[in-house]
């Protein structure tokens, strides 16, 4: 009797791949390459931007707390140290504000007064040199220069006060020893352990602010690990107008690394090795060329790296003038400006303004 013989071969068809979940093989040796050209929305970005939100971020389902961007907050900062500079620049005379300390007129006739007093003394030389230098001072006159801005010795930068008069109190609730290393410019120190009193947690300047219209308080740590606790218990305690900032720290440097932090990040700030020279925190007060490059660093897009941000920011400290003129025409700070930035930092950021 004949057997069959069963075949080796497996009749079964194979099962058909879906070409879209399928994994593209990744080569290790261009795992860290970027690309130089932005070529537009992908997947691939937006998982990427979605990995680095939950990585910098940690949103909560029960947040009872309104969260600020950084971006805003030196937005803020700008318009604050604008307001300031206006305040100080404007001049004083008789009350009716049409008299000037220096104008281009008194300068002119100063200049006149002075060349007729030294054609009455001594004797001229030569009235073509005395013409271009009439024409000369008379041009600087013009531009806007006078003898007192030539002669004059070089000034200090100006600094920004943060007083009560200032619209926002920036909080620092991580222990002294952090602070005292490393934390934004102008900010006061709150450890959380105050919260723990029953009374006598609040301080001086935070009764001041409290739910004060026209003024806010800000709020950060360094990434959103006991912020969030401390927001949480002030808002529970009767606090309205209270803000976290979001991503802390770490965000602060990653878009801000120069011109809003005093003295040297820690490493889990940074992400980079300890450096060898370790700078306190010593600064108070912001200066013109914090604000030259916080203003730098706000119009550049979040995307780019931190070199290609720092080659900007040494092209832009070319153009400081340009700068200071754009920030010299921003709106003065007003409480219709804060109830603004009230409403626009009560939605939490969206994955793409971050």
């Amino acid at each position: 009797m004949k057997t069959k013989k069963m075949s080796s071969v497996s009749t079964s068809r194979a099962k058909k791949i879906d070409p879209l979940t399928k994994k593209v093989p990744v080569n290790p040796k261009y795992k860290d390459v970027k690309p130089t050209v932005d070529t537009g929305f992908s997947q691939t970005k937006y998982l990427a931007k979605l990995e680095e939100l939950k990585r910098d971020y940690k949103f909560r389902k029960d947040e009872i707390y309104k969260r600020m961007k950084v971006s805003t907050y030196v937005q803020l900062l700008i318009q604050v140290a604008d307001f300031e500079s206006f305040i100080h620049d404007t001049p004083t005379g008789n009350g009716d504000g049409t008299d000037r300390t220096f104008t281009g007129d008194s300068e002119l006739e100063k200049l006149t007064s002075n060349q007729n007093d030294n054609t009455s003394e001594t004797p001229v030389p030569s009235n073509s040199s005395v013409l271009d230098t009439s024409r000369s001072r008379l041009e600087q006159v013009i531009k806007g220069v006078g003898e007192i801005d030539v002669d004059a010795p070089p000034q200090p930068p100006k600094t920004v006060f943060v007083d009560d008069s200032t619209p926002y109190l920036l909080l620092d609730v991580r222990d002294m020893d952090a602070f005292n290393a490393c934390h934004i410019i102008s900010a006061k120190n709150y450890p959380t352990a105050m919260l723990a009193r029953s009374v006598n947690y609040e301080s001086k300047d935070m009764l001041t602010y409290k739910n004060q219209e026209g003024k806010i308080i800000i709020i950060y740590d360094e990434d959103e690990k006991i912020a969030p606790r401390a927001v949480t218990t002030l808002v529970q305690r009767g606090y309205d107008n209270i803000f976290m900032l979001s991503g802390g720290l770490k965000v602060a440097y990653k878009y801000f690394p120069e011109g809003l932090i005093t003295g040297t990040p820690p490493v889990t700030v940074t992400e980079k090795k300890a450096p060898k020279q370790i700078l306190p925190a010593s600064q108070a007060h912001f200066t013109q060329d914090d604000l030259d490059n916080l203003s730098i660093y706000l119009d550049s897009p979040p995307t780019d790296s931190a070199r290609g941000r720092y080659s900007r920011l040494q092209t832009g400290r070319s153009s400081k003038a340009s700068t200071s003129s754009r920030m010299s025409s921003t709106s003065l700070m007003s409480s219709r400006s804060i109830n603004s930035v009230r409403s626009e930092s009560s939605i939490h950021p969206k994955p793409f303004k971050v």
